[in-house]
């Protein structure tokens, strides 16, 4: 074929465009990448929890950090039409004390399904009290499995007995506790002393001092969870769990509760921007590439022409080649964007999800095609009769 003989012809041009539009390829992958691990670096203990739909105090805008749900809370909406199941869940942020120092961490209670959780290493079973199942990123701090993380600023240990993958809130590892266990580290951290700047005594700002609990905590301790994860019986959508407790509760699919809150609807707007601009850059990448190897040999074009080739012909041959260079470029980006991602830090958000690398790289081929139409104006443009005879002198 014509298109390949030319490619054999020249394979020190077309290589270098192979290479050009592989950077395109791997910067493209990356994005895809980088994006895919933001949202689940941000989200993804949230959005990673077994239910149809997820319950959040009402007016709270989704928020899991301002939720907070009562024990008649939970009974209204466990006994809410269209419930099939339910457990709550209950979420606490902490300092946790490691090996090698102190990082941030997010606490997840669960009334159940712990079997929801994949575990990489450690015992697969429900925790007990006072044990946890920690984010595998964890470990880049030196936490290991059989280790006792110490919480601060509150009087709290947890054992890891496991851990699991994928499992991290605001980039932060998520560790996951029986409710019971959650319950008391949320009443401690309420009822810990919090000193008013600059006092001596240590009296608890607007607290009740030794008398009680202080007056800040009282409301708050009726908090039994954060928000309720719920099953829903067949043919019950979330719209209609929704119609049913509004407006005491906000209702929405663990997807839509990810993207709400924290930023992350801007978030992952700009990233898809970049992706965007990315793709239009490749098309007009290999869109030059082509218009100019095209004006090149407008001469060839002109001969083919003038032996009867036709338009359609000619410009079936550049998409011969450019699918040809197009996969080339695809399998080195492919590889950069791997190799890019593997040196990567643990904690670096990149999380290569296959069906939206699988979505990036047509969406390559469809804009590589779309700027060959560069070329097929200049095809259609050549006179065999001009061309030949400028040729000729």
């Amino acid at each position: 074929m014509l298109a390949v003989k030319e490619l054999l012809g020249s394979k020190l041009k077309f290589g270098l465009i192979a290479l050009a539009i592989g950077l395109v390829v791997s910067l493209t992958m990356l994005m895809s990448a980088m994006s895919e691990g933001l949202v689940t670096g941000m989200t993804g203990a949230k959005r990673s929890l077994d239910a149809d739909a997820l319950v959040f105090q009402g007016d709270t805008a989704l928020s899991l950090e301002r939720s907070m749900l009562t024990d008649e809370d939970l009974a209204v909406i466990s006994s809410a039409a269209g419930v099939a199941e339910a457990y709550a869940v209950g979420h606490l942020i902490v300092t946790v004390r490691g090996p090698q120092g102190s990082f941030d961490a997010h606490v997840f209670g669960l009334g159940g399904a712990f079997d929801q959780l994949p575990i990489t290493e450690g015992e697969p079973r429900s925790p007990t009290a006072n044990e946890a199942i920690v984010d595998a990123t964890a470990a880049a701090e030196g936490v290991g499995v059989g280790d006792t993380l110490s919480l601060t600023p509150l009087p709290g240990e947890l054992r890891v007995m496991a851990f699991t993958e994928s499992r991290r809130y605001i980039m932060a590892p998520a560790v996951y506790v029986s409710l019971d266990t959650w319950r008391s580290l949320r009443a401690a951290s309420l009822l810990a002393p919090r000193s008013t700047q600059g006092s001596e005594t240590g009296t608890e700002q607007g607290g009740d001092g030794a008398d009680g609990p202080p007056i800040y905590a009282t409301a708050a301790l009726a908090g039994t969870a954060s928000i309720m994860a719920v099953r829903l019986s067949p043919g019950v959508t979330p719209s209609d769990l929704s119609a049913t407790l509004s407006p005491a509760f906000e209702v929405a699919t663990p997807e839509e509760a990810s993207l709400a809150g924290n930023g992350m609807n801007v978030m992952v707007l700009a990233v898809n921007g970049i992706q965007l601009v990315s793709l239009l850059i490749g098309a007009m990448v290999i869109g030059v590439f082509f218009y100019i190897t095209t004006l090149h040999k407008s001469g060839q074009i002109a001969a083919v022409k003038a032996l009867g080739a036709s338009n359609y012909y000619v410009y079936r041959q550049l998409l011969v080649q450019i699918s040809i260079l197009v996969t080339l470029a695809t399998v080195i980006g492919v590889g950069l964007a791997l190799g890019a991602g593997s040196g990567m830090p643990p904690a670096m958000a990149f999380d290569p999800n296959p069906a939206r690398w699988v979505l990036s790289l047509l969406a390559v081929y469809a804009t590589a095609y779309v700027g060959s139409l560069f070329s097929l104006r200049s095809i259609l443009l050549i006179d065999p009769a001009t061309a030949l005879d400028r040729a000729e002198h």
